[in-house]
This record gives C-alpha cells, structure tokens and sequence, in this order.
C-alpha cells in the first residue's frame, strides 16, 4: 500500500511539473529574440551542449528542442523548490546565473517578462 501510495505521488508530481505546452513555446520563442534570435551563433542561448546537426535547419531544431527541455527541466525544479519566487527570475539564474553576469540576468529576466508575460 505505502508503494502504491509513493507511486501515485510521483505520477501526480510528475504530470504536474510541467509547463503547459503553449506557454513553454511561447517562452521558447521569447528566450529566441532575447538571445539574438537568426544573428545569433548560439540560438536559444544555448552554449552548455553541443548543438546536433548536418543543416543549420537541423541545429535551430535542435537547439530550440534544448531550450525546451531547459524550460519544463527547470519549471520541474522550480515547483520542487516550492515555487520560490517568479518562475522567470528562477530559471533566469539558471539561464543567465548572476554569478557569470549579474547585468546580464537582470536583463535577461527584464527582456523574458518583456516578450514573454510573467505566468
């Protein structure tokens, strides 16, 4: 019975962490622009991982599925965490943490709240 009960914790757990798919890409698509969107050699701000692909079709593809995963990753941490704070200044200093750039994450969470919305 205790399995049982640990298990239905997690599914529930699991199911709810993760951001709704239309605002994930909306997020996606903000985090695009604010990061330089098609001027860009790190689309998506993405540089922790090497971006896959033989096209540049295929390295966008793959870097906005990264980005993604980034977003509903750490929107999992987040509701873990118990929702400190916003959400977007959460994943902004994982995005963008103050310590490698403080202006920076100020920006950046300025410019997501810009195109984004707060949620």
């Amino acid at each position: 019975m205790k399995s049982l009960l640990i298990g239905l914790v997690l599914i529930t757990s699991t199911v709810a962490a993760k951001l709704p798919e239309a605002e994930a890409n909306k997020l996606v698509d903000a985090i695009y622009k604010i990061e330089g969107g098609t001027k860009t050699k790190h689309p998506y701000g993405i540089k922790s991982i090497p971006i896959k692909g033989d096209t540049a079709e295929q390295k966008l593809a793959y870097a906005r599925k990264a980005c993604y995963q980034t977003i509903q990753n750490n929107h999992d941490r987040w509701l873990k965490a118990g929702k400190p704070g916003f959400y977007v200044d959460f994943l902004a200093n994982r995005y963008c943490p103050p310590s490698a750039d403080k202006q920076g994450n100020t920006n950046w969470k300025t410019n997501v709240r810009k195109f984004w919305g707060e949620q």
